[in-house]
Parts: structure tokens; sequence; C-alpha cells
């Protein structure tokens, strides 16, 4: 019986090598797949912060120099001291909070409402939904400004963060959207059962088991008012309102850029963006989790 035992366990035991060595290859061959398309995306950056603490010297030298020979931090000096860096920043952020809490609430409810309504062209309503994202947004630059300067909003705060919302409530609906059709309808249905009513299994029960997807559709509402430049340099032009990318593009001139305080000044945007979205990763992933264990 013991021996029986052993040969059953050895047997197991050499079905598992086979495996372990096809799942290290598979990762090897992943890792070199992977590598090199990272570090193509990543090179951009680490050279942005790279050039932003090198002397005026070596930023301009050729051939260019990888590696600074110490850290030299005067293009941060020149940004944060001879510009209104920090008002811009503030500005941006204004702007991005505010227009992501309007979109999230307003995706979240048309996403539920074109998951799991049954009005008559929903599935046309849904389609269109995402082929206004598709168009660029130079078409409706022109537009939005008109409409904008007509309601006396140009240059406000109100102005661009209604203009944000136009821009990223298409998309982030579609996001709402699939999210809430991956949601076992049982779920609505006991719902109903216990006596809830469209508006209470909204509430009660879809936005907390879409807290995760409220959490994508928040990073991507906020990184996407962020970085918006067109249409924030058409509604605010060169007011006291400019967001981020709006006074950074002052660093770049008619004939020459001044690449210095340019790429100290993308370095510090790209910064709370970047931890935002680490921190809030964590948040969708444990959320991602909690629901598998509670299922």
């Amino acid at each position: 019986m013991a021996t029986a035992i052993a040969d059953a366990g050895t047997g197991r035991a050499r079905a598992r090598r086979p495996r372990r060595r096809g799942d290290r290859r598979r990762r090897i061959v992943g890792y070199a797949v992977l590598s090199p398309l990272i570090g193509f995306a990543v090179f951009p950056l680490l050279w942005m912060a790279v050039s932003s603490v090198k002397t005026p010297d070596e930023l301009y030298a050729f051939p260019p120099t990888w590696i600074p020979d110490g850290v030299d931090w005067g293009f941060y000096r020149r940004v944060l001291d001879g510009t209104q860096f920090t008002d811009f920043m503030v500005n941006s952020a204004i702007v991005g909070i505010g227009s992501t809490a309007i979109v999230v609430v307003m995706s979240a409810m048309a996403g539920f409402g074109l998951a799991r309504g049954g009005f008559p062209g929903r599935l046309f309503v849904s389609r269109s939904v995402l082929v206004a994202y598709v168009f660029p947004t130079i078409l409706y630059a022109v537009p939005l400004f008109t409409v904008i300067s007509g309601i006396g909003l140009a240059g406000t705060y109100p102005g661009i963060i209604l203009v944000h919302v136009a821009f990223n409530f298409p998309f982030c609906t579609w996001l709402m959207m699939q999210y809430f059709r991956s949601l076992p309808k049982e779920i609505e249905e006991a719902g109903r059962v216990d006596g809830l009513t469209h508006v209470g299994i909204f509430v009660r029960l879809a936005v907390p088991l879409a807290a995760p997807g409220l959490a994508t559709t928040a990073i991507f509402g906020f990184i996407n008012s962020w970085n918006e430049f067109l249409l924030s340099f058409v509604i605010l032009g060169g007011g006291e309102r400019r967001t981020l990318p709006v006074g950074i593009y002052n660093f770049v001139g008619s004939e020459v850029a001044d690449w210095g305080p340019l790429m100290a000044a993308t370095t510090l945007a790209v910064i709370p963006t970047l931890v935002l979205f680490l921190f809030i990763q964590r948040r969708i992933t444990g959320g991602l989790t909690g629901g598998a264990v509670k299922g």
C-alpha cells in the first residue's frame, strides 16, 4: 500500500516537472518579446528625466551624453521660480478633478441604462456613443468654442470643465456599459425580488459592484483631462486659467524650443498622473480580488 502511494506521488511529481518547464519557457519567451517593447515605450520618459537634470552644455552636446556627470537642478529652478508653473498645475488639477467627477457620475448612469435598459434604439445609441469618440478632436474644437463663447464661459473653469466632460463622456460611457454588462443578471433579479426599483438596483447593487470599473473610468478621465491640449488651448487661450499643457507650450518658440526647461516642466507634469495611476491600480486589483472572494 505504501509502495503504491509512493509510486503515485512520484508519478504526479514527474507530471508536474514538464509543466513547470513549459511554464518557464513561456515566461522566458514572453519576457524576451515584451522587454524590447517596454524599453521602446519607457525610453522617451527616461531620456526626458535625464535631460532635465543635465547642464546646458551636456544637453546640447553632440554626440549626446547618455549619463550626465552630475545632477543639475538649474532647469527646475527656472521652471518653478521664473514661470507660473504651479498656477498651471493647480488649474489642471481643478479642471481634471471637476470634469472627472462629472464624467464618472454621468457615464455610470448612461452605461447602466444602455447595458440594462430596454428602451427602443438602445443598440443604435450604444454604438453611436463609441463612434462619437472616433472623430478627431480638431473637428469639434471650433463648434465647442462657439457654444462655450455663446454662453459666456470662454476662459473660465466651468467652460473648460464642460468641454472636457464632452470630450471624455463617450468613451467613459462605453467603458461603464461594458462593465455593467459583465455583471451577472441574477443580482439584478434578486434585487427586484427584494422590492428594489431600477434606480435602487443601480445605486445599491450595481454601483458597489462596479467600483473597479468606476476607478478605471476615473483614471482614464483624469489623465485625459490632465494631458489634453487642443481644446484647452482653444477655450482658454492665454488667460489666467491656462492648464498645464497650454502653459508648457510657452517653452516652444516660433523658431526654437527651450529644451532644458521644457524637459523639466514635462517631467514634473508626468509625476502626478504616474503616482495616481500606481495608487489606484492597487485599488482596482484589490477590488477585483475582493469581488472574486465574495462571489
